[in-house]
């Protein structure tokens, strides 16, 4: 009788802060997506207590990335764009550009700066929303490892900037210690007192179990799929099916494990198997059987093309599946 009354009672708290469960046809197809009162504030119906490793969070691969040819674009939207689409998650490569850091992918300079727009924008965006957490991703693209680790302790460091962020990271983070703020995961080690996580046996074209660790050495780890190069856009079956794996693997497990978890949509398989080829041929197939399934707690998706029709179906999902 307590678990219906306070299955009742959650149901009400969810109708009152204007949310309505979406409803899917009998082959997965989404039928109703409007499940949230605004796709800039979605989180804010979310219960403090809820682990972030147990939220569904949609993200964009190389988030920055808008130039470069087809070879190299992995997105239309710009990070404004994806804030308001409900991406909460940005993978930002970065390397030393004048005497501050651009955002590149690959060679391809994306002529925006993480300490004069990228970063601004997402403190901007954290201002107004202050229910609404970030998980980034930074990584060093190129240029020299000095360079980079002093442009980015310059502007972690900053007091104005680093009250954003989330200092210390814990495998059981809950979405109250993280609200209106940024949780940065390190791909590169920049600094000694670095805020947030640093990614260790993080496997290069890989499904693996990668560690975080926080500065004061508390550890999470975390099930990483990240493999992204194949012989051609005929290599998107398998693509599929890694991501799925993983995906699934996620979903499933133990509410009493705080494993976050990780999976990146994108691949590319050069000259012809462009970024845009597979997410055209994955990122629907992925959503569909998320859908099927009911699958929830998906853990951070990085896509490819969210402002495509596959990608908007797929951020849609990830975030209603969280208030299903």
């Amino acid at each position: 009788m307590k678990r219906k009354w306070l299955q009742i009672s959650y149901s009400l708290a969810l109708l009152i802060s204007g949310l309505s469960f979406p409803t899917y046809a009998a082959d997965g197809a989404l039928q109703s997506t409007k499940a949230i009162v605004s796709k800039t504030e979605w989180m804010k119906g979310l219960l403090d207590t809820l682990p972030v490793c147990r939220i569904s969070i949609p993200g964009t691969h190389d988030s920055g990335s808008i130039k470069g040819g087809v070879m190299l674009e992995t997105q239309t939207l710009g990070i404004v764009e994806q804030l308001n689409q409900g991406i909460r998650a940005f993978d930002i490569r970065l390397q030393k550009k004048d005497t501050k850091l651009g955002v590149f992918h690959s060679h391809a300079f994306q002529e925006i700066y993480w300490e004069s727009e990228v970063l601004p924008a997402f403190i901007h965006f954290l201002k107004a929303h202050p229910s609404e957490t970030l998980i980034v991703s930074l990584k060093k693209e190129g240029g020299e490892l000095a360079d980079y680790s002093s442009l980015l302790s310059a502007s972690l460091k900053n007091s104005a900037n680093a009250y954003y962020f989330v200092v210390d990271f814990r495998s059981d983070l809950r979405l109250k210690d993280c609200r209106g703020k940024i949780l940065f995961f390190h791909r590169d080690r920049a600094m000694d007192d670095y805020p947030g996580a640093a990614c260790t046996n993080w496997i290069d074209d890989a499904t693996c179990l990668m560690t975080l660790r926080d500065r004061n050495g508390e550890e999470g780890h975390a099930l990483l799929e990240d493999e992204y190069q194949y012989e051609s856009g005929e290599g998107a079956g398998k693509k599929i099916e890694v991501c799925i794996n993983n995906l699934n693997r996620v979903s499933e497990e133990s509410v009493t494990l705080t494993r976050w978890g990780i999976t990146f949509l994108s691949a590319t398989g050069l000259p012809f198997g462009t970024p845009l080829v597979f997410a055209n041929k994955v990122n629907k197939p992925v959503a569909n059987h998320l859908m099927a399934g009911s699958k929830r707690n998906c853990g951070i998706v990085f896509i490819d093309f969210t402002g495509g029709q596959g990608g908007r179906k797929l951020v849609e999902y990830l975030i209603n599946s969280n208030f299903n």
